[in-house]
């Protein structure tokens, strides 16, 4: 299946069109003081929380919002589990095999009802089918989603996981090495790879777990058990103002999209990266 620009974006804004309108006011309180990580790089799927930062939705909450980025949902799991963070956005497929090996994690908002984990390929490669995969070459982030679900989909379609190589490396290398062709295929996140990969003028081959029995929800927002008990309105308040930045994003997309380059530094003086 391929998935198209308009449906994953529609898919996407339905999920924040469920945001509601109406707007708690703001707490007269000292701020409380969060630390959040991304489950990945600060690419544009994300520019909901940096709005969220910039035009005070946490703030008037009594909040004051520390985003990190991520090195992969695995990684995430990891850190959010031994409390280095408040609050993380997390793939739930990921994060229910990390709960299912003793880490204390709980979802409390979900941005993303459909997985867009998969394996990506340029079309001259051939992969069209689960059974293409063997014999050739993927690429995989350490401690990111698709390779911690790998294993799910290989039982799933029934390939000859032996048959398939795999090599490892940082994010920042991950898509570069599909582009020029140094691997065959890779692992990754629909909203990660594909924009990319159409800023090079190229097409892009998508074998979406989902599409293959390997069927969850996507991107949550997480935190560990005890922060919900202990603090209930700490965690209502920050999902409130983050589904606020959401709807902006939505709403205003051109405004948004200014102010996710202008709050990450990587991003600044680059108009490529619009």
């Amino acid at each position: 299946m391929t998935m198209t620009r308009r449906s994953f974006l529609t898919g996407t804004a339905a999920t924040a069109a469920a945001v509601t309108a109406s707007i708690p006011a703001a707490r007269a309180q000292s701020p409380t003081k969060l630390k959040f990580t991304l489950p990945w790089i600060p690419h544009g799927g994300y520019t909901h929380v940096f709005v969220a930062k910039k035009l005070g939705f946490w703030e008037k909450r009594g909040l004051d919002v520390a985003i990190d980025r991520g090195f992969g949902s695995g990684e995430v799991c990891k850190t959010l589990g031994l409390g280095q963070y408040d609050f993380g956005s997390i793939d739930f497929g990921v994060m229910t095999n990390c709960v299912g090996k003793g880490l204390d994690l709980v979802a409390i908002g979900m941005l993303s009802p459909r997985s867009p984990l998969g394996i990506f390929s340029l079309p001259k490669k051939g992969i069209r089918a689960p059974k293409d995969l063997e014999g050739k070459t993927l690429a995989f982030a350490t401690g990111s989603g698709d390779f911690q679900l790998w294993p799910a989909f290989v039982k799933a379609t029934g390939i000859d996981d032996s048959k398939v190589q795999k090599v490892f490396m940082g994010p920042e290398a991950l898509i570069k090495s599909l582009i020029e062709e140094q691997v065959d295929g890779e692992g990754n996140f629909y909203g990660s790879i594909a924009p990319s990969v159409w800023a090079q003028g190229l097409e892009l081959n998508t074998m979406l777990y989902e599409d293959y029995g390997v069927k969850m929800y996507s991107l949550v927002f997480a935190a560990q058990s005890k922060t919900i008990k202990e603090r209930p309105d700490v965690c209502e308040r920050f999902m409130q103002g983050t589904m606020e930045g959401l709807a902006y994003t939505y709403l205003h997309p051109n405004e948004s999209i200014d102010i996710h380059l202008e709050q990450v530094k990587e991003f600044k003086g680059s108009p490529t990266n619009r």
